[in-house]
This record gives C-alpha cells, sequence and structure tokens, in this order.
C-alpha cells in the first residue's frame, strides 16, 4: 500500500496529528509533497490542533516551502468523503 493510501487507510479512525503520520513516510520530502497532494486532490482536510481549517493559501508555505516540518504537533489531518471513496 502506498503511504498516501497508509494515510488516508489511517484517518479513518479519525482526526491525526502530522507528527504520527510523518513516520509513514520513508523522508521529510516524501511527507511534504504527499501530503500537499492529498491536500490539492481533497482527499483531507488540514486543521489546527484547535480544530481550525488551516486555509488554501498557506499550504505552500506549510508544504512546498516545508515549514511545516518546523511544528508537526500543530496541525492534524483528516479524511473526506473523497478521500473515504478512495479506500472502499
Amino acid at each position: 500500500m502506498s503511504p498516501e493510501l497508509e494515510t488516508l487507510d489511517q484517518l479513518l479512525g479519525g482526526d491525526l496529528s502530522l507528527s504520527i503520520l510523518i513516520r509513514v513516510y520513508p523522508n521529510d520530502g516524501a511527507f511534504t509533497k504527499a501530503i500537499h497532494g492529498l491536500l490539492m486532490a481533497g482527499d483531507v482536510r488540514l486543521k489546527t490542533v484547535e480544530d481550525n481549517d488551516v486555509p488554501q493559501r498557506r499550504w505552500r508555505e506549510l508544504f512546498l516551502e516545508g515549514t511545516v516540518l518546523s511544528d508537526l504537533a500543530a496541525f492534524k489531518l483528516s479524511i473526506t468523503q473523497k478521500g473515504v471513496a478512495k479506500i472502499g
């Protein structure tokens, strides 16, 4: 199973911190690229630990520039219906 599908599968049980999900990926670059791809595809939603949605305009900075790596515990992912359909 690809790391992206593994991520979606794990999210079926509920929201998970990025600090947990990064363990599925072989390196930081693979993680940031994959999570950004899942976000852009609409398979997941990025939230703060306070449960606020992170606006799309921040995704580039967080994932393409890699700033998310310095504060993984501040964010979590939740699966969308589109993401659930990819697992089913």
